[in-house]
């Protein structure tokens, strides 16, 4: 049985790695008692696999990690009634308490708040999401009009290459990002007409596309948007959340992997 869960990533669990989080789950399932499936090989490994990372650092207001767990003989006749559409109570109660024993084992700030039994063959998450909604607010480091702000982000969109700068083991690797920007919304404008710049931010919603084409962090955007538009913001102030992960349908709707679990 392939169950997905919901979680939240916040507090000091921000700062767990993504490869430091999948070992803090499988434990957690160990000390929970629930009996994760295993790949076959010669290097078996727990059926475990969560949706696009999270950068560290950044909160996570609903992520999502899909678990395969074994199946006890109850289960299994359940699984062949609802083949046959006949009614059935026994995975909503299995799926509630495998969520109350994990929960139970896990640290502050990962708290699970949904969960869904997937269907037999439905595709990885990393598959399926391909769209990323974060938050970003960033200091001032002058007095802005609300207007520049919008303008410098409009820009922004409409250039054709946008140039982002990543490090990677000690090098600089420049590309273009623009690709990956979907929209750039301006939330607040708070203090931006203050003469005290110092005390003041501004809030964008970035809606970035994500999954195995790739992906871009919130924090490369913020540095084109400076390098290239003169939007004056201290990115050392910076702080991200990350609100959720989408499936971006044909027709331009946004469901999230728990809407779509029993279709996909």
């Amino acid at each position: 049985m392939k169950i997905r869960l919901a979680y939240t990533k916040k507090g000091e669990a921000r700062y767990i790695a993504h490869l430091d989080l999948t070992r803090m789950l499988d434990r957690a399932l160990r000390r929970a008692q629930i009996e994760v499936a295993f790949s076959e090989g010669f290097n078996p490994h727990p059926k475990i696999a969560f949706g696009p990372p999270l950068p560290v650092g950044v909160e996570g207001e609903q992520e999502y990690v899909d678990i395969e767990v074994k199946e006890n003989k109850e289960q299994e006749k359940d699984a062949i009634r609802e083949e046959a559409g006949e009614a059935t109570e026994a995975g909503a109660c299995d799926i509630g308490n495998i969520v109350e024993r994990l929960q139970s084992q896990l640290p502050e700030g990962i708290k699970i708040i949904g969960a869904g039994i997937a269907v037999k063959g439905s595709k990885a998450l990393m598959a399926v999401i391909n769209l990323a909604r974060y938050r970003t607010e960033a200091p001032l480091l002058r007095p802005v009009e609300a207007e520049e702000l919008r303008k410098a982000c409009r820009n922004w969109l409409n250039r054709d290459e946008a140039t982002g700068i990543r490090y990677q083991q000690g090098k600089k690797i420049e590309r273009n990002i623009r690709p990956f920007v979907k929209t750039i919304t301006l939330i607040s404008e708070e203090g931006v007409i203050s003469a005290d710049a110092q005390n003041y931010h501004v809030q964008l919603r970035l809606d970035i596309i994500t999954g195995n084409v790739g992906s871009v962090r919130p924090v490369e955007i913020l540095e084109s948007l400076k390098n290239m538009e003169g939007l004056p913001v201290d990115i050392s102030g910076v702080t991200t959340t990350r609100e959720g992960l989408f499936i971006e349908q044909s027709d331009g709707m946004l469901r999230n992997p728990l809407e779509v679990i029993a279709t996909i």
